[in-house]
């Protein structure tokens, strides 16, 4: 149990008393699993006009030993909360458009890949922006609304030894050869990751066929920020040949939304990354530090 495990170690500290220490009547610890009758509140994001807080609550299942996410709604004036759709399970990564009628955000309520969805908040209407192969993350809107941008896993088929022959019908044969040639191939509660690499996709918030805009054998990062004019993206990535040995590294980029065009913003040995635009478009405000290769290094806001 991944969950129940997490907290096995905190639960004995927790209930032991301190040394000294009175005991005013009984006393119940608190258990591993306890830790499935708790939720946990994540990604607030506040309307543009402050009338609302969209944000993710997370339970967890005893039966999965798995976290399952919902999109709630809070009125900061009254503290009133409410589900953003009836089906509560597998809605994440809320994101308010610019004018605040909107609401974008992932699902995978229908029990397939996690889609992109828009909500009208005054109808209460939801509609499936994409068909997409994978779960998309890291949603962007674009200052006029018109358009949605995010970061999804492209697959890459790896390498291979050669073609395999084709089984004899009804043989029982092992599994596939799995030639795993990146550095970090594996992550807690996933398993074997995927094979691929993760870039940036535009589509329009109405609906339509995504486009990919950044490629290459690199995983590039968010959050995403799009320009105040709407006609670039600034991200973080690493696309040095030896990034995957350098997980520490990264710097941010600005692509085109056009063609793709790829600019370089900042350049120095250590993370730069989480970039803000300012209101008026003129300054970056974004965070890291310079790796001087030491145990622990503070990180900082720079613009």
């Amino acid at each position: 149990m991944r969950l129940a495990l997490f907290i096995t170690a905190a639960a004995l500290v927790l209930g032991a008393p301190v040394a000294g220490q009175a005991q005013a009547g009984p006393t119940r610890t608190f258990t591993a699993r306890d830790l499935f009758g708790l939720s946990e509140a994540t990604d607030p994001q506040v309307r543009p006009d402050g009338g609302a807080i969209a944000y993710v609550r997370v339970t967890n299942d005893i039966m999965t030993d798995r976290g399952h996410p919902s999109i709630w709604l809070v009125d900061p004036a009254t503290g009133e909360q409410s589900p953003l759709v009836a089906d509560q399970n597998g809605n994440s990564h809320p994101r308010w458009s610019p004018d605040g009628t909107r609401l974008a955000y992932v699902s995978s309520g229908g029990g397939g890949a996690p889609q992109l969805y828009v909500r009208w908040m005054k109808s209460g209407r939801s509609a499936r922006i994409a068909t997409l192969d994978e779960a998309p993350n890291d949603i962007a809107w674009s200052p006029d609304g018109k358009t949605l941008a995010f970061i999804m896993l492209v697959r890459d088929g790896g390498r291979s030894f050669g073609a395999a022959i084709a089984a004899p019908e009804g043989a029982r044969w092992a599994p596939s050869l799995k030639i795993i040639d990146r550095l970090t191939y594996r992550a807690d509660g996933e398993g074997y990751l995927k094979p691929g690499y993760r870039h940036i996709f535009v589509v329009s918030a109405d609906g339509g066929q995504p486009r990919q805009i950044t490629f290459g054998k690199f995983d590039d990062g968010g959050p995403i920020r799009f320009d105040k004019d709407g006609r670039s993206i600034v991200f973080a990535t690493n696309r040095e040949p030896n990034w995957q040995l350098d997980p520490q590294e990264s710097e941010l980029y600005r692509v085109a939304v056009a063609d793709g065009t790829l600019t370089r913003l900042t350049h120095r040995v250590g993370p730069d990354e989480s970039p803000a635009i300012s209101p008026d478009g003129t300054k970056i405000a974004y965070t890291g530090f310079d790796d001087t290769r030491h145990r622990a290094t503070k990180t900082s806001c720079s613009m």
